[in-house]
């Protein structure tokens, strides 16, 4: 059909003109670093609604919804949101973009995108065919069979394209998990605000959307649901010893050093000096590494082997090993999220082995912080150590401080608080509500 090859010209342009704007845009943001930085800091926090023991009937019955998601961790939200939506509207027809995990509860998908992962440049690059052929089938579907509501999840670079095509041909669209804009690329705030709902998922994000038009409902973190799942299987491995040689009680300490190995290589030696430190003023701590990707444990047991401390390598029980740890050091990402909803005190590490990175860290993001439980409270909940020649005494002191007595029920009252306004369960459930919301809205 003609119309549907127009709709993937017409984007391909878009992404074209998007490549040659690139640089000047992100230098024009660089220029207003400061003010951008100012906007961000005035932004109020929106607290999270509560829900109902059981849910509203629907008004207006699903009959079709396209779905969009491109990699594991945005199927991992789908799936929870498709399995709200079933409960709710059995009749309900499900097909577009996932993977196995989707196909499995009943989704037609056309081509399982987020079983592949495809990840940076080089790898888009290649599977750009691919990219090409999912926007054609989409735009070819909204023409011959529309649905009730297109939902686009997480996976702003091809999303944002459907969304366009989606609100051309006048259809709902519900965007859940917000892209971070205003982190890194302010200027596309003008596609992603077409959708009917962006939901957001940091207390910040809806006013920072509605300064810039968007309909943007706070829906709370998708980590709170998973962490609360399977609370009744997390049970610490045995073979954990509860007490030292000399009968002190063990205060295990998880070191973190991110899930990539450039990452490994840069924080984990660094780690490992500041818990020789520890140790060393705190003779009871103990410190265990739990990793989830097995690809990177021949790089992991390497540096431990040399390590100037003795750590567990916990391979196969991530998050159960959490649930016993007084403190962390973790590399900013979603593990420092994690451990804060899990209430455990961290340091936030993050090592830039060029100057030149860590001085754009220091003066290109707009934000105040990096790590994502610090943005979420407003304030420095976890201390956070980012740059160039991080000094492995300053990581520890920022641990010390916070698993002392005195320093460790400070640090647990704040991530209680921040549990409470931002990290309880139930966004599943909020997002239900905006998706029939947007439906049911004339």
């Amino acid at each position: 059909m003609l119309a549907p090859a127009l709709d993937v010209l017409r984007e391909f342009l878009y992404a074209l003109l998007d490549l040659v704007l690139a640089l000047p845009r992100h230098l024009y943001a660089l220029s207003r670093r400061k003010t951008r930085l100012q906007e961000f800091q005035q932004l109020d926090a929106a607290a999270l609604t509560p829900l109902p023991d059981s849910l509203p009937d629907p008004e207006v019955a699903l009959g079709k919804v396209i779905l969009s998601c491109g990699d594991n961790s945005g199927e991992t939200h789908a799936l929870r949101l498709v399995k709200q939506l079933q409960a709710r509207h059995p009749g309900m027809q499900l097909s577009g973009y996932g993977g196995r995990r989707l196909e499995g509860v009943g989704m037609e998908v056309w081509n399982p995108l987020a079983d592949l992962n495809v990840m940076g440049f080089k790898d888009v690059a290649a599977q750009l065919p691919l990219f090409f052929g999912a926007v054609y089938r989409f735009a070819k579907e909204l023409r011959q069979n529309p649905p009730d509501v297109v939902i686009l999840v997480d996976y702003p670079g091809m999303n944002r394209h459907l969304l366009r095509i989606a609100k051309r041909r006048g259809v709902k669209v519900v965007h859940y998990i917000a892209p971070q804009l205003w982190a890194w690329a302010p200027w596309r705030v003008r596609d992603f605000r077409r959708a009917d709902r962006l939901l957001t998922i940091l207390p910040f994000e809806q006013d920072w959307y509605a300064r810039h038009g968007a309909e943007a409902p706070f829906v709370g973190h998708p980590l709170a649901d998973s962490l609360a799942a399977h609370p009744e299987t997390w049970a610490p491995p045995a073979d954990l010893p509860s007490t030292t040689e000399d009968g002190l009680a063990v205060e295990w300490i998880a070191i973190l050093p991110g899930s990539r190995r450039r990452e490994i290589r840069e924080n984990l030696r660094l780690m490992l000096e500041a818990a020789a430190l520890l140790q060393q003023a705190r003779p009871q701590v103990r410190f265990v590494l739990p990793h989830q990707r097995a690809d990177v444990w021949p790089l992991l047991h390497e540096q431990l082997a040399s390590a100037p401390v003795q750590v567990t390598p916990v391979p196969d029980h991530f998050h159960e090993v959490l649930r016993i740890c007084r403190g962390a050091w973790v590399v900013s990402g979603t593990a420092s999220l994690e451990v804060a909803a899990l209430g455990i005190p961290s340091v936030v590490v993050y090592h830039m082995p060029s100057r030149l990175g860590a001085w754009l860290a220091g003066h290109a993001l707009a934000v105040p912080y990096v790590g994502a439980a610090n943005l979420i409270a407003g304030t420095e909940v976890a201390p956070e150590q980012v740059g160039h020649r991080l000094d492995p005494k300053d990581l520890c002191a920022d641990l010390l401080q916070q698993i002392e007595e005195d320093g460790y029920a400070q640090a647990s009252a704040r991530l209680q608080a921040l549990h409470d306004r931002a990290l309880a369960p139930g966004t599943d459930r909020r997002a239900t509500l905006a998706v029939e919301a947007c439906v049911a809205a004339s």
